[in-house]
């Protein structure tokens, strides 16, 4: 369940805001656990009962309906579409919530936000790459980290093989520049996809600017990311967005 999805409602309001007159008072509210359940309870009693009274006809009920499945996880391919980023860092808040307990802290996050010339933001997120170089890179035997084929996630065999700070060849290698170290353990930090289900992606669909669709997109399937597309670096991405959202000043500046 996305946790950071959760934060809603009176939030961002001053306490009380929410109680508009007497018949909002606390103990006659459904909460919106309680809400669901009753909403889905009525949902399956109304094709019951129109059953029922179709049998009472005389002509055969149809079948039930099938029960609702839950959201499909195992995603092994995650995007950004540049040019929709508006910087909002939701995907940063998600990713660390998720890693680190609930608790918010963007500088431990797996995903991060460029910001470029205070002009234009930048995701800059693992590639999930076909051929792992960051893998390949990897001097110690065994090595620390692995690529998993059935999940495609680049993670820990053991962290205390990993060299750390002695090494770099992982962050050396990663051709996106996307490698950062933890800022307590000073390891690499790899994008697990969160088991299957980004938050990051979740934030992101969630805080996305009105029709502006989402930088941030997952799939289950695909050939990985476009080698010549990951070759570009965050700040070569940057210089592209800012020439093609600004028109250039007299002095030949674009902001």
């Amino acid at each position: 369940m996305n946790t950071f999805a959760n934060q809603q409602g009176c939030i961002a309001r001053p306490k009380g805001a929410c109680m508009h007159d007497k018949h909002d008072d606390p103990k006659t509210i459904l909460s919106r656990r309680t809400f669901l359940k009753q909403s889905a309870q009525v949902a399956v009693a109304l094709p019951v009962a129109g059953a029922l009274l179709t049998t009472s006809a005389g002509v055969a009920a149809p079948a039930p309906a099938a029960p609702a499945t839950a959201p499909s996880k195992g995603m092994k391919y995650l995007f950004a579409q540049r040019p929709h980023c508006t910087g909002c860092r939701a995907c940063e808040y998600a990713c660390s919530q998720y890693h680190d307990k609930d608790t918010t802290r963007p500088a431990a996050s797996r995903i991060y936000i460029r910001r470029y010339k205070s002009i234009v933001d930048v995701p800059v997120i693992c590639w999930h790459c076909e051929d792992a170089p960051c893998v390949k890179a990897c001097p110690t035997t065994p090595r620390a980290i692995e690529k998993d084929k059935a999940t495609n996630i680049i993670a820990y065999i053991d962290n205390k093989t990993c060299l750390g700070a002695k090494c770099n060849k992982c962050m050396e290698a990663c051709p996106a520049q996307y490698l950062r170290r933890h800022p307590d353990t000073g390891w690499p930090m790899f994008c697990d996809l969160c088991g299957g289900d980004p938050q990051c992606v979740a934030a992101c669909e969630q805080f996305s600017a009105g029709e502006l669709a989402p930088a941030l997109v997952t799939k289950k399937t695909g050939g990985g990311v476009n080698l010549a597309y990951r070759e570009v670096t965050p700040d070569e991405a940057a210089e592209a967005l800012i020439n093609h959202f600004f028109y250039p000043n007299k002095d030949g500046s674009r902001r």
